[in-house]
C-alpha cells in the first residue's frame, strides 16, 4: 500500500490494532498513560510545543 508521500508501507494501517498495556507483559511497569505533560515548560519556560503530529509529519518529510 502507497503511503501518501509515495513509498510503499510493508503493512496496511488498518492491520495495526491497538492493544492495552496490559495486554503486552514487559519486565518494567509501564505506565497506564505515558503522555508527556507539558504543562511545566510552558510555564517554567514560555515554550510552547507543537502536537506530536506535526513532529511525525515532519520527520516523514525528511526521511522519505
Amino acid at each position: 500500500m502507497p503511503h501518501k508521500k509515495g513509498r510503499s508501507l510493508k503493512v496496511a494501517a488498518d492491520a495495526v490494532a491497538p492493544i492495552a498495556t496490559s495486554a503486552y507483559p514487559t519486565p518494567a511497569q509501564r505506565p497506564l498513560n505515558s503522555r508527556l505533560n507539558t504543562t511545566k515548560l510552558k510555564t517554567t519556560f514560555g515554550l510552547s510545543l507543537p502536537h506530536w503530529q506535526i513532529g511525525v509529519t515532519r520527520m516523514l518529510d525528511e526521511i522519505l
